[in-house]
This record gives C-alpha cells, structure tokens and sequence, in this order.
C-alpha cells in the first residue's frame, strides 16, 4: 500500500513538471513576422505642362557698360527670346496642379514613410549638381578659350601685315577647341539634367507602387442604397 502511495505521488509530480515545461515554452515563443512597409493613403501625380519662359536680352550704353534690363533706346539692345518647356507640377489626391519646386521638396512630407522614394529624390538632386558643376564649368572654359583664339586670329593679322586678313581655315582652327568644349558641356549639362527628370519620375513611381493605398470606399452606403431602390420599386404600384 506504502509503495502504491509512493508511485502515484511520482507519477503526479511528474505530469505536473510536463504541464510547466509546456506553459513555458509556449510564454518564451516568440512569431517573427516580416515588418508590412508604411502605408500612405495621399496619392501624387506628376504633370507636365508647357510654359513659355522668356530671355530678356541685354543693353548696354554708349561707353559699352552693360546694364540691366532691356532697353530699346540704347546701342547693343537684343529683343527678348521666347521659349517653351515642360515644367513638372505635382497633383494631390486628384486636386490643383502645384508648381514643383527645382530640388522637389514639397515631396519631401510626402515621403517620410517612404525612404526608397525619398532616396531618388537625393539622386534627382546629386545629378542637377553634377550638371551645373561639371557642365557649366566646361561651357565657361570653352567660351572664354573661344574668345581667346578669335582675339589672338584678329590680332596676328594686325601685327604681321596690316593688309593681311586672317584665313579662314586659321581662325577655326583657333576657335574650334574653345567651341568644342563648350558644347560638351552643354551636351554634359542636358545629360545630367536628363538623369535627374528619370529619378524624379521614378520617386512617384516608387511611391505609388509600394506606398500608396488608396482608401476603400464604405460598401455599406451602396447595399444601404440598394435595399432601399428595391423596397421602393417593390411598393410601386403595376400599371
């Protein structure tokens, strides 16, 4: 009876010890699940638009000082150019185009829960520095080497000879480096300026593939709706 005893008191105890195991690890198990990317429910639309932007040409005065503005009345007045281009806007949940800003930061709010869009706008603006940097530079270097040879073609001829007129093969050949470096910064400052349109639309594409949730209308009105078209029509009189 005594061993009886003995036995089922260790048979309790140890399905008791079983039972705890249990309980514990199932408080220590931890689910690991993918964290879900930020949703955002404001929806953004790039727009191009054609604006005329216009060039005002310069005047200078009688002593050859240039001076600001355009003038008509005075000596080396040039008429202002005309010319078109797309400029981006940004619409917001359907509403009014909004002029977008050179560096695109009216986006910026937009994209705090959105950091692979937020990284293009980044890239947008590495490239305009780029472009203004290394293109620029290469217009200014060109343009002033193209000075520099047409003024060295012109006076050759007036040391040498003062009957002499400078060939024409000379003088491109003096002014020709000076063009093709400036050109290629031009070509490098269109480059450029088209990389950063690229990442431009690629942020919005970003955002409103992976960030944007549109909200879901309430479906509840409609079959509220619904019910109330079919319980009018069931009322109707037949004719």
């Amino acid at each position: 009876m005594q061993i009886r005893n003995i036995l089922m008191a260790m048979l309790c105890m140890s399905l008791s010890l079983s039972v705890q195991g249990q309980t514990d690890s199932s408080t220590t198990k931890t689910i690991f699940s993918k964290p879900k990317k930020p949703i955002n429910f404001t929806k953004l639309e790039l727009v191009y638009q054609k604006e005329t932007v216009k060039t005002t040409g310069a005047s200078y005065s009688g002593a050859g000082f240039r001076l600001a503005g355009a003038n008509p009345g005075l000596p080396g007045y040039q008429s202002p150019t005309y010319s078109n281009v797309n400029a981006p806007y940004i619409r917001v949940n359907g509403g009014e185009l909004r002029r977008l800003d050179k560096r695109a930061n009216m986006l910026r709010p937009y994209y705090t829960k959105a950091p692979l869009a937020n990284e293009q706008l980044t890239l947008m603006n590495q490239q305009r520095r780029r472009g203004a940097v290394q293109g620029w530079t290469l217009v200014g270097i060109g343009t002033v080497a193209t000075a520099v040879g047409l003024y060295s073609a012109v006076t050759k001829s007036d040391d040498e000879d003062s009957k002499y007129s400078a060939s024409l093969l000379q003088t491109i050949a003096k002014v020709l480096p000076g063009l093709a470096v400036a050109y290629a910064g031009f070509a490098l400052n269109r480059y450029h300026t088209a990389k950063a349109k690229k990442h431009l639309e690629q942020s919005l594409e970003i955002y409103n593939k992976q960030y944007y949730k549109p909200i879901k209308a309430d479906s509840t009105v409609n079959r509220a709706g619904n019910t109330d078209s079919t319980v009018l029509k069931s009322l109707a009189p037949e004719n």
